[in-house]
């Protein structure tokens, strides 16, 4: 049985995440200590033990430690059943991170259908629409095939938003993958999304501001304006490019006293830094890309604009499973970089 550190790297949840994943899809037990021992409040957080759970019913696997404020964990995985499944975080925790848990093993079982209740739109985590505009087209490469339905928003702290994702069964992917840039297309969507219970000048702002910052950099912005219905007040700016099969996304989220045209330039300053690189992939999705591309193992390049301690993390996990995956990495922490597998 693998023993792993959880205070290794960035010693946060995506160890967690990525060895449930990877458990699943390998049939190999795990056992995990020291969960989160980096972060504020170490231990199993509600959305952690949602994952936790979520890889538990998919499998009926046998688990010890499955508790609040845990420490260790030891997961030993069953057969993953395809189907459909609810789960609730029953915080604003992320029902994103839930679903990168048990999306890739349900879509090599043959799929299903997910409900996720929790947080859409949090801080520290993907938001639905990163999932639904960058990560789900680019891993579609792959083979893997998911359609997403924000169902309600999620804010900080009640969370109670709603995504449904109808997930296919894997089909066959590229032959290699191949994301390098820098982009040439120049329109940048701009979402701009305000909880009912809000004034509806602040999302306009939000998205004026945005695309003027835009426009002065020669982009064209495609504004589109959302209502968000949610159990807690709350914005978001989302921005994403799109040009071929690459695609890069960046969020900045709304909160009391911080103006709408802050929670704009955030997010367009974030693109501005990702753009100026000259890479194909945003600092998120490089992390992100690790576990399918080390699953399919095909060859592969990307350029990624920063590569995160999440990411060398996230590497370090999964050869603890694979470990006969080793690609070649150039490039620093924090630092822009490429990686490819021959």
């Amino acid at each position: 049985m693998l023993r792993l550190d959880g205070s290794y790297g960035e010693g946060g949840g995506q160890i967690l995440r990525s060895a449930l994943t990877l458990s699943l899809v390998t049939g190999e037990p795990f056992e995990l200590v020291n969960i989160r021992a980096k972060r504020p409040r170490p231990g199993l957080r509600p959305q952690h033990l949602t994952c936790v759970r979520a890889a538990q019913k998919i499998s009926k696997a046998r688990v010890v430690g499955a508790e609040k404020g845990s420490l260790y964990l030891r997961f030993v995985p069953g057969q993953v059943k395809a189907g459909a499944y609810t789960f609730d975080v029953g915080t604003a925790g992320a029902t994103a991170l839930v679903f990168q848990t048990v999306a890739l093993p349900l879509a090599l079982a043959g799929g299903g259908r997910l409900v996720l209740r929790g947080g859409t739109h949090v801080p520290h985590a993907p938001c639905y629409h990163y999932l639904a505009e960058v990560y789900a087209p680019v891993i579609s490469l792959l083979g893997y095939g998911f359609d997403f339905e924000l169902r309600r928003y999620g804010f900080y702290p009640a969370g109670g938003g709603e995504m449904r994702v109808e997930i296919a069964p894997k089909s066959s992917g590229a032959d290699s993958l191949e994301l390098l840039g820098p982009y040439e297309a120049r329109e940048v969507l701009v979402l701009s999304a305000v909880s009912e219970d809000l004034p509806d000048h602040i999302r306009t702002r939000q998205a004026k501001r945005a695309s003027d910052l835009l426009r002065a950099r020669g982009f064209v912005p495609e504004v589109r304006l959302e209502r968000a219905h949610s159990a807690s007040p709350g914005t978001v700016v989302f921005l994403r490019l799109a040009d071929g099969p690459r695609r890069a996304g960046f969020s900045s989220l709304g909160r009391k006293g911080k103006p709408a045209e802050r929670v704009a330039e955030e997010a367009v300053s974030a693109l501005l830094d990702f753009w100026d690189t000259g890479a194909a992939v945003d600092p998120h999705l490089a992390d992100q890309l690790l576990v399918p591309l080390a699953l399919e193992k095909i060859p592969f390049r990307f350029t990624a604009s920063r590569l995160t301690r999440h990411f060398f993390t996230n590497l370090w996990v999964i050869r603890q499973f694979l470990p006969d995956f080793l690609p070649e990495v150039q490039g620093a922490e924090d630092e822009p970089g490429e990686v490819s597998l021959s």
